[in-house]
């Protein structure tokens, strides 16, 4: 029988990790979006910040 902290544990990771790609999603979608696409579905272009970020978290300089 496995810990129950064990398999706590294990889903909070994959909570983290899914959160992460959903993070990654969202910026992928605001790269490929027509700039009349920002407007009609209240997205932005991806900032400075956000390219550095998701750059660092994926290990990719």
């Amino acid at each position: 029988m496995k810990d129950p902290y064990e398999v706590l544990r294990e889903k909070e990771l994959d909570v983290q990790r899914v959160r992460r790609e959903v993070e990654a999603l969202h910026f992928v979608i605001s790269l490929l979006a027509e700039p009349s696409d920002w407007a009609k579905y209240g997205l932005a272009p991806p900032s400075l910040s956000q390219v550095q970020e998701v750059r660092s978290a994926t290990g990719k300089p």
